[in-house]
């Protein structure tokens, strides 16, 4: 019942100003499926505009214009990430490099190394585990579930296997989950009460904030109800190589603790999102169930931006 837990899976696509730092595209024949990497391509300054192709982000030719894009967003690199730095493109299509659903990767790191007084987390190597995933950040008028959720800004895809989306609403002040439902119409609908603030802005190392959420309605035809204990913070800043370059980033870390009423079945995982100015998530790795370390080192989802 992968989907009873929601993993705040929050797509951002968004377009920086340069800041991102290219480097020497490396060679490894032992990825299956992820693209050879490139320098990591120049950002455009218009925010209302979709990264270029080989950036791993996309819009269809019939994409209406971005709903969230702003007029622009400039990443200042002061170790703060506010709302204007932060942008949903619905319509927008973001490339990752993922391990493959129900596959551990081992080893991770999720401790990073000093490199002259920058904390550096090295995830741009491709693993033998990895595919390449094109997650979209998806218009929420016209689904089946749409009169549920007024309000919700977007969703996205939260589980693959069980075609599961999530459904988000972002404000002036937070990213928040609503609810899981399925793409199968009416089999999974679970609501969140209160929704889960997944982002809270602005961001800065040592923000940190605790919920209970309730989590009731259909999964898969079956009725079910689920409390779910999050304790987010942001715990580090630093530097984070993907396939598709190098990026500033806070380390936003969630703890999940979820329960079944009246019954024994408990669940805990921890999940560390990295996002940087105005390109979002740029890698998250997440622990496999009951994992007690903090740093950790089996990911049961290891996910980075591509190309």
């Amino acid at each position: 019942m992968r989907a009873a837990i929601p993993l705040c899976l929050c797509l951002l696509s968004g377009c920086a100003t340069g800041d991102v730092e290219s480097r020497t595209p490396t060679a490894d024949a032992g990825a299956r499926d992820v693209a050879p990497q490139r320098d990591a391509p120049a950002a455009p300054v218009d925010a209302g505009a979709l990264p270029p192709d080989d950036a791993g982000a996309v819009a269809p030719d019939d994409a209406p214009p971005a709903a969230d894009a702003g007029p622009r967003c400039a990443a200042d690199r002061d170790g703060t990430i506010t709302r204007a730095e932060v942008n949903f493109l619905v319509g927008a299509s973001v490339l990752y490099a993922v391990n493959e659903e129900g596959t551990t990767v081992s080893p991770v790191d999720t401790a990073g190394t000093m490199v002259e007084g920058t904390r550096r987390w090295d995830y741009s190597a491709a693993r033998a585990e990895d595919r390449r995933v094109l997650d979209e950040v998806m218009r929420p008028q016209g689904r089946w579930w749409s009169a549920r959720y007024p309000d919700a800004t977007y969703a996205a895809m939260l589980d693959r296997t069980n075609n599961i989306l999530g459904v988000y609403r972002a404000s002036a002040t937070a990213l928040e989950l609503l609810g899981t439902v399925s793409v199968a119409e009416n089999a999974t609908n679970l609501t969140m009460n209160p929704p889960v603030v997944v982002l809270r802005f602005p961001l800065r190392v040592g923000d940190t904030w605790t919920q209970s959420v309730t989590a009731a309605g259909l999964y898969n035809f079956t009725p079910l109800t689920t409390v779910t204990a999050y304790t987010t913070r942001v715990d580090a800043a630093g530097e984070v190589w993907t396939p598709a370059g190098r990026f500033p980033a806070l380390r936003v870390r969630t703890d999940l603790d979820q329960t079944i009423p009246l019954t024994i079945i408990r669940r805990t995982r921890r999940t560390y999102t990295f996002l940087s100015e105005c390109w979002g998530v740029v890698a998250r790795i997440a622990s496999v169930d009951n994992e007690s370390a903090e740093v950790f080192t089996r990911a049961a989802e290891f996910r980075r931006l591509s190309l």
